[in-house]
């Protein structure tokens, strides 16, 4: 009777050890491998980059991530700090759109020597340091951006106005994805009786509408505005309206937000058109390169492309669709 019983408790302490073990496998390991946590940065913390954390959020709790965002202001210095900071904590990885191509290279060049991988998206170093510093670049083909938009606003020229427009830009192009946006653009205005009345910079809402307002006060025959980005299709839909001039200019451009979709759906029509980035992708992507990374593996190309859809004041159910996915 003595062993009988010593031998059940052995049995159920065996059994409950294995129990425990495996309880233990399913609360420690998260879906997708180890956690690691990663520094992301944002330029601004609205728009693109707003809707870009949260899909990374979302998504990277499913795969075991976390991540530590910290929105720069467009500002090197600040910049500079946050990714110093990364640095010395030795987070996993660094996932970064950098404020300049140039001005940013010293702070990636000690993360590299501190052994952090990063990883760019939106924007990144210029070549060849891109490469040699950062291990992928997620990003979406800016001059197909540009060329999708032209695209829009050339059978706009042609139909509406007789294929004869004068137009202005509101630029970015202190960044280089903008400049290849540009390039998209003017090579598919090419062959159009176009006037540019002037390009300025202008890819903040609040400083860029008193610069699209004063495009317009001097020259009030503008037909079409072109903004290369979302807050620059804000602004451009603000100094329209504040100048009086609904139904006679409109707005094309690049970049969406809800604002922007929004003014897509408004009956007076003044956005057009515009070419967005779809935020989640680059999540997505981001969160797949990250996982290889970790894991050893090839990355592939060091470019990632994501999609760019296009939307319509003409067509408003994928605007609506958009809108429904990104309320609040």
């Amino acid at each position: 009777m003595k062993r009988r019983f010593t031998a059940a408790r052995r049995t159920a302490a065996i059994a409950l050890a294995a129990g425990l073990l495996v309880l233990a496998g399913c609360t420690s390991a998260p879906v997708g491998g180890n956690r690691f946590t990663a520094c992301v940065t944002t330029l601004f913390p609205t728009g693109t980059f707003a809707e870009f954390t949260t899909a990374l959020q979302n998504q990277g709790a499913q795969h075991g991530m976390t991540f530590d965002v910290q929105d720069v202001n467009n500002d090197s210095a600040k910049e500079n700090q946050v990714l110093t900071a990364c640095g010395t904590r030795k987070v996993d990885m660094v996932i970064a759109s950098v404020v300049s191509p140039t001005g940013s290279l010293a702070a990636l060049r000690r993360l590299n020597s501190s052994g952090v991988p990063v990883i760019c998206y939106n924007t990144c170093l210029n070549a060849p340091d891109d490469q040699q510093l950062t291990r992928a670049f997620v990003t979406n083909d800016q001059r197909k951006l540009g060329a999708t938009t032209a695209a829009a606003a050339a059978d706009y020229i042609r139909t509406k106005l007789g294929g004869k427009a004068t137009i202005a830009y509101l630029t970015c192009e202190t960044y280089d994805v903008c400049k290849q946006r540009r390039e998209g653009l003017d090579q598919g205005l090419a062959g159009l009786d176009i006037d540019v009345a002037a390009a300025q910079e202008g890819f903040v809402v609040d400083k860029a509408t008193p610069v699209a307002t004063s495009i317009l006060a001097a020259h009030p025959d503008v037909d079409v505005f072109l903004a290369e980005n979302e807050d620059g299709v804000v602004a451009a839909a603000n100094a329209i309206r504040a100048r009086g001039l609904t139904g006679k200019a409109v707005v094309f451009g690049i970049g969406i937000n809800p604002t922007v979709g929004q003014l897509l759906l408004d009956p007076a029509g003044t956005v057009v058109e515009t070419t967005g980035q779809d935020a989640a992708s680059w999540a997505g992507e981001v969160i797949k390169i990250a996982e290889q990374i970790h894991s050893g593996q090839n990355t592939g190309p060091y470019e990632h492309y994501t999609p760019g859809p296009a939307f319509t004041h003409d067509n408003p159910a994928p605007v609506q669709e958009y809108l429904a996915t990104h309320a609040g």
